[in-house]
């Protein structure tokens, strides 16, 4: 299978083409991917996808090894929010069900708001800033899990070419970013602005000022990345699918704009 032949098996990007996406084609890919790498060591092809055994295989066949992050339990309390948090953002993203659902663990770390590690599959971390609110929680859960499914794609094929820099600044400023961390920040800002577009259609939010940011935000990463084109295949077709959405979103912030006046 080709870039090309995996985006038509999947049916496009997690978060961003929700009409068409396949969630378990994903899945069944990147479990394939590890089985592979792996050898075959555990049974069943499902055992692949169990973020625990997953961790293993990353750790015996990875060419890279992952930061260490102090981590603990999140207490039964942040347990019932994320839980919480997460059945929000499906109720108001249904699409999203699956995508919320797949095998995944959660970590408390003591700083920051949240992290992910395509080297630590299906685990995200979440500090403190996280749980300091409701709106907070549900954005940095999206955002997070938009983390994880596009890591799930870069497992499978890369989503930048070998000489890509790792000097890109984010439209946040933060600097030291590869071509592949500021696609996996569009894809999340696309990902937030979607789900705060079509609350704010139900009438769950009143204020459309962070889906604009995110919207900027977004547009200001896919301006990056085509100033230094550093695609492969799979990442030029993950970058177009997110420019079809920012403008979507845009569209959607003019017409938001249009009707308060």
């Amino acid at each position: 299978m080709n870039p090309t032949e995996l985006m038509d098996e999947i049916g496009g990007v997690p978060f961003v083409d929700d009409a068409t996406f396949k969630p378990k084609a994903l899945l069944t890919a990147v479990a394939m991917v590890r089985r592979n790498a792996d050898g075959g060591t555990f049974p069943g092809l499902g055992d692949y996808l169990d973020p625990a055994k997953a961790e293993q295989v990353f750790d015996r066949h990875a060419n890279s090894k992952p930061e260490h992050v102090a981590w603990e339990e999140l207490s039964e309390e942040e347990a019932g929010s994320v839980a919480r948090a997460s059945e929000l953002v499906v109720s108001a993203m249904p699409e999203w069900q699956t995508l919320f659902h797949m095998p995944k663990r959660y970590r408390r770390m003591q700083t920051s708001i949240s992290s992910t590690s395509v080297l630590i599959p299906q685990t995200i971390y979440l500090g403190p800033q996280a749980f300091r609110d409701e709106e907070t929680l549900r954005e940095t859960l999206i955002h997070e899990h938009a983390h994880v499914w596009l890591h799930f794609i870069a497992e499978v094929f890369d989503l930048q070419s070998a000489e890509a820099p790792h000097d890109y600044v984010l439209p946040s400023g933060t600097p030291n970013k590869s071509y592949r961390g500021v696609l996996l920040a569009a894809h999340f800002a696309a990902a937030a602005a979607s789900a705060l577009r079509r609350r704010r259609a139900a009438g769950d939010v009143q204020d459309d000022a962070r889906a604009l940011y995110l919207t900027q935000y977004l547009g200001g990463c896919l301006d990056a990345l085509n100033e230094r084109p550093y695609g492969t295949v799979i990442g030029d077709l993950v970058q177009q699918s997110l420019a079809r959405k920012h403008e979507e979103l845009a569209q959607g912030a003019g017409a938001a704009a249009g009707g308060g006046k």
